[in-house]
């Protein structure tokens, strides 16, 4: 059974690696004296890494990811409960927002966690090749950091080391120098071989050398991006098609992304931030809120339901990116629901699908959300399953023109107005965790995917593209398009393609913005597909195609300005 890697909450090792939201970069060791006699052991040095790790939860598993990385794109909407406004629709967009300043935060205060494992591990009474291990796997940790750094606020200040002194002093490097260094790090760690080959059927928590080697092959198609590197693409495509190592796609999607959690540890999920519900100190409210993530809202504490965040529901772009026959979609989000109000006679609730077999057969259906391309004849079909308790069954059809989702009266809707609505859209249920089957929230156990096999085809396809060879990129588009049960791709590949086969893929568990961003496509993606912008985009987004460095950040550090500030704050 694998054991949680997160849960370590050693007293000296927070003090000695955590800063709050004002310390941005004070790398001063808080630690007692003791410190190094702490980490002195494997044990104890083991700790250090854990915490390094565990800081990654601040970013994964809250709902600053959403914020960050989903708000503001071509697929997520508002529903009863509306999206961070500034993320979401820019105008807005300050150096003083919150999300922003503790994304900032986080991530610099991983990066002094890692940092503080090849600190200690000099010292540290532990064989070379398990110093070499950790040292390794801290190093690629902070280097995954400042890839998220130079992805959403460009040019960052760089810590290399861990620092025993007080020092607010630390200049901005350009995104050419923050790039050269993630990459210069990846490199030596991977060229040194110390990881281990793979985690991913050992609960994937830890960072092996395929892992490194992912994050080197996003890193080298961002830079190839940001810094009209052409050879970059290639050299991405290489280390993505490393990777893959000739590895088909054969397990079926809902296999993989089973609520019950059995697909976490299979081999097409590279790394993870893992939880176990089996081993978790708290059982009760120790998870995190992904399985209420992209659903609207389906009622209050007294029904049985999941809790939601009633927010980020899909576009109409994100539904119709789901063709007819997508294996992928019924995967994706729950079609069905029963009656879930309090005291329904029927007894039932959300989790009922789960505990009835994945299946409401035999149970009266309250509301089905028939995907897009459904006809009248695909419901009528689904009626006839078992038309004892679908005759009455009322119907919701996720496009454009919908029908009225709360009351059930029949009256044509629009399909964002029905947002505003309770049960106004099918909700997401690729995160559920239907062990513990839960209404409350911070109630699922199930790994959160950092970086997958399929993201790596895409990968290799964006790459390929980018250097010209279209066969490459059609083959590798088309491992994760035919895995889904569609036929084969044909023709020129183009950046809008991948664009559209990431969206069905990596539904909710992708950063989205960053995907636009690195392609150059956010405004023009937003002009299309967001509700809340449309065709003032361009105009509220402007300049603003970075983050902006925290305010906080720069009044912290002596040697940051408002020069520094990145174009549009």
């Amino acid at each position: 059974m694998k054991k949680i890697l997160y849960s370590v909450a050693l007293a000296a090792c927070c003090m000695g690696t955590m800063t709050s939201c004002s310390d941005f970069l004070d790398a001063s060791n808080k630690s007692n004296v003791t410190a190094k006699q702490s980490f002195a052991t494997k044990e104890g040095l083991n700790n250090l890494v854990n915490d390094a790790y565990q800081h990654l939860q601040n970013v994964y598993a809250a709902p600053l990811f959403t914020s960050c990385f989903s708000a503001g794109t071509d697929m997520y909407a508002d529903a009863r409960n509306k999206m961070n406004e500034a993320l979401n629709t820019y105008e807005t967009l300050t150096p003083e927002n919150s999300d922003i300043k503790n994304l900032y935060t986080y991530l610099y205060s991983g990066i002094r966690a890692a940092n503080s494992v090849s600190y200690y591990a000099q010292t540290a009474q532990v064989d070379e090749k398990t110093k070499s291990q950790l040292i390794g796997e801290a190093r690629v940790l902070a280097a995954y950091e400042y890839y998220l750094l130079v992805n959403n606020f460009g040019g960052v200040p760089i810590m290399k080391d861990f620092l025993t002194t007080a020092d607010t002093g630390y200049p901005k490097s350009s995104p050419e120098d923050v790039y050269a260094y993630i990459i210069s790090e990846l490199e030596d760690v991977i060229s040194k071989n110390v990881l281990q080959a793979s985690t991913a059927t050992k609960g994937g928590g830890r960072i092996s050398q395929e892992t490194a080697k992912a994050i080197l092959a996003k890193t080298y198609l961002s830079a190839a991006w940001d810094l009209n590197k052409q050879d970059y693409f290639s050299k991405a495509a290489a280390l993505a098609d490393e990777v893959i190592a000739g590895r088909k796609l054969t397990t079926p999607f809902a296999k993989l992304w089973k609520a019950d959690g059995s697909g976490d540890d299979n081999e097409e999920f590279l790394w993870d931030v893992e939880y176990d519900l089996a081993t978790a100190n708290n059982t009760t409210s120790g998870g995190t809120e992904w399985s209420g993530y992209y659903c609207n809202y389906l009622g209050g504490n007294e029904d049985n339901i999941k809790a939601t965040t009633s927010s980020y529901v899909p576009t109409l772009y994100a539904l119709h990116c789901f063709k007819k026959g997508d294996q992928r979609y019924d995967a994706t989000f729950m079609k069905e629901l029963p009656d879930i109000n309090k005291g329904n006679a029927a007894g039932t609730g959300y989790w009922t699908w789960y505990k009835n077999g994945e299946s409401l057969v035999g149970k009266p259906v309250t509301r089905y959300y028939s995907a897009w391309y459904e006809t009248d004849a695909d419901f009528e079909a689904w009626k006839a399953i078992d038309p004892a308790n679908r005759a009455n069954t009322y119907r919701i059809p996720m496009d454009s023109q919908s029908k009225e989702a709360q009351n059930m009266d029949g009256r044509d809707m629009e399909y964002y107005d029905n947002q505003q609505l309770v049960y106004g859209s099918s909700p997401c249920k690729k995160f559920d965790d239907s062990k513990t089957a839960k209404t409350e929230k911070n109630t699922c156990y199930r790994d959160i995917h950092i970086i997958t096999l399929p993201e790596m085809y895409l990968v290799a396809a964006e790459a390929y593209l980018k250097a010209g060879d279209n066969p490459k990129a059609l083959a590798r588009l088309n491992e994760v398009h035919q895995r889904a049960g569609l036929p084969a791709l044909t023709g020129t590949v183009t950046i809008d393609d991948i664009l559209d086969e990431n969206a069905c893929e990596n539904f909710g568990n992708e950063a989205r913005w960053m995907d636009l961003r690195r392609t150059q496509t956010l405004v023009t993606r937003c002009t299309k597909y967001n509700h809340e912008m449309g065709d003032k985009a361009a105009q509220y987004i402007g300049k603003k195609l970075l983050r902006p460095i925290p305010q906080a950040a720069i009044d912290a550090n002596d040697q940051l300005t408002l020069a520094d500030q990145n174009p549009g704050y």
